[in-house]
């Protein structure tokens, strides 16, 4: 039969081995106060840097070959959502246009944000 001192040390024992692995108390994960003040500084300042780098896709390729009102009416049927990109990149191919589907999906999806970055 196991004694009720015996259950009291080793769950001392257990709480207190607890502590000396890794377990942290507030006090220990609080940063100073002037090292968070400048933390949120550099986040109201805080401006991204350009994603593009300097490459331009074939989509702006193609736009910059064309000239108005051809390419206002191209630009404008990328913008329409009722139209697939797939269709386009079809349209573009019979014209000798060298397109990828996913080229022209990443081009269109930039006017949204998280889409093509070419300048």
């Amino acid at each position: 039969m196991t004694n009720i001192q015996d259950v009291g040390a080793v769950t001392e024992s257990l709480l207190s081995s607890s502590l000396d692995h890794g377990n942290s108390t507030a006090e220990d994960v609080k940063q100073p106060t002037s090292k968070l003040l400048s933390f949120d500084d550099a986040l109201n300042n805080f401006t991204p840097t350009k994603k593009s780098n300097g490459m331009v896709c074939s989509v702006k390729k193609v736009l910059d070959s064309l000239e108005d009102p051809t390419k206002t009416k191209l630009v404008a049927l990328m913008a329409n959502s009722s139209v697939l990109s797939l269709d386009l990149v079809k349209l573009l191919k019979e014209f000798d246009f060298g397109v990828s589907a996913e080229v022209m999906r990443r081009h269109r999806r930039r006017a949204k944000g998280g889409g093509c970055s070419c300048p």
